[in-house]
């Protein structure tokens, strides 16, 4: 649904496909209306290390208009190859909205076409970009969080209860005057809930859920 409202909103302003980016180091989740096969080599080859939008994201975090054509070849031959193959797969100019997400992440929402960057439209006002890609980022995290936390991955209600008191900011002590339960085994809760939700610190864990708005 979220793809089919991008897709239709792109198309709407001249543009012929979206790409939804968040990068964390060199993780990188996207949905997006490239070609399959550059979909695929953009992955493969870590592509995110080299696009100079994702670079110029990093950098100024805000929405800025970019052109494959004004892209200088200062890193030689990886570089213009990119360039190249992005402008053959129908990418030569657009529009990118990027905020910075959690744990220094950089989220982006990217509008392309295979014009020229002077035949393209501009969209919309700077703080209408923001509202947008928020829009869409919570989104997608709120559906990444039913799909992420699958039955096996259910926390259990004492968890759940401990989770919630750390992501308010309580101590384990402050958790074992409240509950009644020893500080040990509290721990030992959080440890699960960490286990099953693939989080290797309890700040990791916290800052995950309130990502997605679990609680």
């Amino acid at each position: 649904m979220i793809e089919n409202v991008l897709q239709t909103f792109s198309k709407s302003w001249g543009y012929e496909h979206f790409a939804y980016l968040q990068t964390e180091g060199s993780e990188v989740k996207t949905i997006n209306s490239y070609a399959l096969g550059w979909q695929e080599r953009y992955l493969k080859k870590e592509y995110a290390k080299l696009d100079p939008v994702v670079e110029e994201a990093k950098r100024r975090r805000e929405m800025f208009s970019w052109s494959a054509d004004d892209w200088v070849d200062r890193r030689g031959t990886d570089l213009r190859k990119f360039r190249d193959e992005a402008i053959g797969c129908g990418i030569r100019s657009g529009v990118t909205m990027a905020i910075e997400g959690s744990y220094c992440s950089t989220i982006m929402l990217t509008f392309a076409s295979g014009k020229k960057k002077e035949e393209t439209l501009p969209l919309f006002k700077p703080i209408e970009g923001l509202r947008v890609i928020l829009a869409v980022h919570y989104r997608l995290e709120h559906v990444g969080a039913r799909k992420a936390i699958a039955p096996k991955q259910t926390l259990s209600a004492r968890e759940k209860m401990c989770v919630k008191w750390a992501i308010k900011g309580k101590s384990s002590s402050d958790m074992a005057a409240l509950t009644g339960l020893n500080i040990r085994t509290i721990q030992h809760y959080l440890d699960n809930a960490r286990e099953k939700l693939d989080a290797k610190t309890l700040a990791q864990l916290v800052g995950l859920l309130k990502d997605r708005g679990w609680c």
